[in-house]
């Protein structure tokens, strides 16, 4: 075998490996089709098991089966594969370029070549790329937080509204029930002639619109467990049947002084903020390392009628017409614009937390109010009781102040309901858990 022949066979066998090694590391594609049957069956099959739930069970049950935290979650692995992508350096090209010469009468005297092109890439891109997608990285994480609290603060309204509708149930019976018992004296009187008939008309008309807040009160609690059920991420059959406990609702803490502080530098917008300001800066930083071309190595083989010919030549792109200060504006642009956001975040925070803190002073101090109504009521009730254990009583004066109490107790349940609304949205604007 001669020379050029065994030269050319080489060339043809590391083509070949070349080849074949770089198709070998490939991945193959694995099939993930959805079904809407299926998705469907997971959301109304899923069930609260028979344990009771506390308010904390029950955020942690829809930070972890909520689809948007899913979603949140999905974004951020995302980012954390485009790290990969990143940190890729560019493969190497080669092409193969034969001549053959006409009328044809032999292989050799034709010219056979084979070029590769190598890509150095210089002044830090592949850092520069890794920087953006880290910041990305963590714009998506922070994502993930905010997405947990917004889910875990849409569990808490839900669950305040169905221990509001719960209690306001009771309280409407207990209202209902003495009502009745004003009527019945009212009536008693009636039938004995010492009170006119019009004299039920005002009680009677008070008993009706405290049935209809009583039907009001069940309609709440029908719509309470369906928006529990939304904030979970499940169907409303999911949570028919569950037993709950309110204690979390038993009291009103407060929170420091620090966690507005904290929640300006600290909460998940705010950490998003400075993510995607980062990432503008990794940008900037990528596009004026752009400015500096890449340096091509190009290494090359040709076999010419016979004679083996060997070639390294150096190429990179000439920054004589532009030298990338379009892109380079832009993205100086987007960092100004990226710290602007990042501002407007901070001031969003603080008067979140702001008007957050004013609704529950706004709440404490209504419910002192309802409290100081509520013991003189008491106070009343508990002297006309002394009057008529002295015989010198009436016992429709009593029923009347009691009645009067139940709906002040009511008036009371609605303010402290305010109040855990209020604490809650504190809870929510410092992404603080309260008591801590």
């Amino acid at each position: 075998m001669s020379p050029v022949h065994s030269i050319r066979g080489v060339c043809i066998l590391l083509f070949a490996a070349a080849a074949v090694g770089s198709l070998s590391g490939c991945l193959q594609y694995h099939a993930a089709p959805l079904s809407p049957a299926h998705s469907a069956a997971q959301l109304t099959d899923r069930r609260l098991s028979g344990r009771t739930w506390t308010l904390a069970a029950l955020q942690d049950e829809a930070a972890r089966h909520h689809p948007d935290v899913a979603v949140a979650h999905a974004q951020y692995e995302s980012a954390r594969a485009a790290l990969v992508t990143a940190g890729e350096r560019p493969n190497p090209t080669v092409s193969v370029l034969p001549q053959v010469v006409t009328p044809f009468k032999t292989w050799t005297a034709g010219t056979y070549s084979v070029d590769f092109d190598w890509t150095f890439e210089t002044a830090g891109k592949r850092s520069r790329r890794l920087d953006l997608a880290r910041a990305q990285a963590n714009t998506a994480a922070a994502n993930v937080i905010a997405a947990e609290w917004k889910v875990r603060g849409a569990v808490r309204s839900a669950f305040l509204d169905l221990y509001a509708a719960e209690k306001r149930v009771a309280l409407a019976n207990e209202v209902n029930g003495k009502q009745a018992e004003v009527l019945k004296s009212i009536d008693g009187r009636i039938k004995a002639g010492a009170a006119a008939l019009t004299e039920s008309a005002q009680p009677r008309l008070l008993a009706a619109q405290l049935r209809l807040q009583g039907a009001d009160a069940t309609k709440a609690q029908v719509l309470a467990r369906a928006s529990l059920a939304e904030a979970l991420g499940m169907s409303r059959a999911g949570v028919e049947g569950a037993k709950f406990s309110f204690a979390a609702f038993e009291s009103t803490p407060s929170l420091g002084r620090s966690a507005r502080r904290a929640a300006m530098t600290h909460r998940a917008d705010v950490i998003a903020g400075l993510s995607d300001y980062a990432a503008a800066e990794a940008t900037l930083r990528l596009e004026i390392a752009k400015q500096y071309p890449d340096v091509h190595l190009n290494p090359g083989y040709q076999l010419d009628a016979g004679e083996n010919k060997w070639a390294l030549g150096v190429g990179l792109t000439l920054p004589i017409l532009n030298q990338n200060k379009g892109a380079i504006g832009e993205a100086e642009a987007k960092r100004k614009e990226a710290a602007a956001k990042f501002l407007a975040v901070q001031a969003k925070v603080l008067a979140e937390c702001d008007r957050a803190a004013a609704g529950v002073s706004a709440a404490r101090a209504k419910l002192a109010t309802a409290d100081a109504l509520l013991a003189e009521e008491d106070r009343q009730i508990e002297s006309y009781h002394r009057i008529a254990a002295a015989g010198e009583g009436d016992k429709l004066a009593v029923l009347s102040a009691e009645v009067e109490r139940e709906t002040t107790r009511i008036a009371r349940l609605d303010a402290y309901v305010e109040l855990q609304a209020a604490l809650g949205a504190l809870e929510l604007a410092t992404e603080t858990k309260l008591g801590k």
